[in-house]
């Protein structure tokens, strides 16, 4: 099965065309929606890696996009899986975003030091991560809120992962064009895992423009099975 892991203020209906396109080549999907049942003022990194690690099982794939690329670098950690996909992912702890994202970043404080959930505002969206999406304000408004204190987990990068005890095959793409998880950060993250790295036009927001990826993993997919055979 392919496990698709949504990123930060998004859901996994984003999913759709990936499900479609695999679905179609006889593939079992299933996309997670990581807030569903949760407390948005309780929940953490962790409820959302939890939340991945009950349904997944070792022949399984898992597919993330943004922090779901983190999510699919702590299940691999932690569990048995037969291999991740990491798109433009969020990086664990000692590999930071990049300064001006940070610096932009700033203006959340308040709501992380009283816990409340939130959406990232219009201006910041079409900066960092819909900056190559035509119609910015239509993707923007099905945006939904997050937890703060996951944003905090994230942005200060928290999240540590033991690459050592990462067992399966991992292919990390990253966009030319990405002004959050740039290439340069997500080559590293990679390199963390001695895994394949890959560059794709476009730029944060990967749906608009998903087919090269889609077929990029599913050439990864081939392989995983490729070498099983062998």
């Amino acid at each position: 099965m392919l496990i698709f892991i949504h990123g930060f203020w998004a859901n996994g209906s984003i999913w759709r065309p990936f499900i479609e396109y695999f679905s179609k080549r006889n593939f079992d999907c299933v996309a997670i929606d990581l807030r569903e049942g949760l407390d948005m003022r309780k929940a953490s990194f962790k409820d959302y890696v939890n939340k991945v690690r009950a349904i997944a099982r070792k022949d399984d794939i898992i597919i993330g996009h943004s922090m779901g690329g983190l999510i699919v670098q702590k299940v691999a950690e932690e569990i048995i899986i037969k291999g991740g996909i990491a798109i433009c992912p969020a990086p664990p702890k000692g590999i930071k975003f990049g300064k001006r994202m940070l610096l932009s970043s700033i203006k959340y404080l308040p709501k992380v030091i009283i816990n409340k959930p939130f959406k990232t505002s219009f201006s910041f969206a079409k900066k960092f991560f819909l900056n190559c999406v035509e119609d910015a304000r239509s993707v923007y408004k099905k945006l939904e809120v997050e937890p703060a204190n996951i944003a905090y987990e994230l942005m200060m990068s928290k999240i540590e992962v033991d690459e050592r005890k990462v067992k399966c095959p991992l292919l990390f793409i990253a966009t030319k064009d990405d002004k959050t998880c740039k290439p340069e950060m997500v080559k590293r993250i990679a390199e963390k895992y001695d895994a394949e790295f890959i560059i794709e036009e476009g730029c944060h927001w990967i749906f608009d423009n998903w087919q090269s990826i889609a077929d990029k993993i599913q050439s990864f997919i081939i392989s995983l099975y490729e070498d099983k055979l062998t």
